[in-house]
């Protein structure tokens, strides 16, 4: 599992549910903790930046290209326009700040790389497809279904309007390759299956919730606070304006 990706926030081995408040800087982890961290203007980057097997509360402040890891550290990398995306770009066991610039398909990751790979349009996806304990560089544009994955492969899976809803569903410690079509609730794992779960109102947050070692099908309504996980529980936590971050 790619550090920083799995939502433990307090090293149980289990990913919790919590969400960040942007309009009050407000972070609350259902059971463990609230407090306030980060502006209206800033984006939630939680990750296991100190590699101590916790995921650490963060904010990446695209104005400035400031990180700002909660009791640890404060770094610049990126700027406006650009899309962060942590992970464990060397396989250390910490996570790596890094940025995807749209304009140009520009990958840049802290005191490690700077690439080119992909476009505008793109979702940029820092996770570990191919399992060999790092986070890999990779894209999926919906346009046209591509999923790139750059050293590793293409495959084309999903339609325009689909979101990237990765994790590691079998427990081989990869990430799968799946898609989230929130029109029909469609959960699709490329060569595993295909539920319908949620609804167009939902975020799709799969993660491994019971500490099982694999990700459970999972979704956030943000309207309600709902956390719904497939055939295990539903709970209320967070509203409107909220953003998951869980994962």
């Amino acid at each position: 599992m790619v550090s920083g990706a799995d939502g433990d926030f307090n090293g149980d081995g289990t990913a919790d549910t919590a969400i960040f408040r942007p309009d009050t800087g407000l972070w609350a982890i259902r059971s463990i903790t609230r407090l306030y961290f980060g502006t209206s203007v800033d984006l939630p980057v939680p990750g296991d930046y100190d590699g101590d097997g916790t995921t650490d509360i963060a904010v990446f402040r695209g104005g400035s290209g400031l990180w700002a890891v909660r009791n640890l550290t404060r770094v610049y990398l990126g700027g406006t326009g650009m899309i962060p995306v942590p992970g464990d770009y060397d396989g250390d066991g910490s996570c790596d700040p890094g940025i995807f610039h749209p304009d140009y398909g520009l990958w840049s990751v802290r005191d490690l790389t700077r690439l080119y790979y992909g476009q505008a349009d793109d979702w940029p996806l820092g996770r570990d497809f191919d399992g060999d304990g790092t986070a890999d560089v990779g894209i999926f544009r919906d346009n046209i279904g591509l999923w790139a994955v750059r050293d590793f492969t293409r495959v084309y899976f999903g339609r325009e309007n689909d979101w990237p809803a990765t994790a590691d569903f079998s427990g081989d410690t990869t990430e799968a390759i799946g898609i989230w079509r929130p029109r029909a609730g469609l959960w699709a794992i490329r060569q595993d299956t295909r539920i319908y779960y949620g609804c167009c109102l939902d975020w799709p947050r799969p993660a491994d919730y019971g500490g099982s070692g694999t990700a459970a099908i999972g979704i956030f309504r943000e309207y309600s606070g709902l956390w719904a996980e497939r055939d295990t529980t539903r709970i209320y936590f967070g509203g409107p304006g909220d953003i998951p971050v869980t994962r």
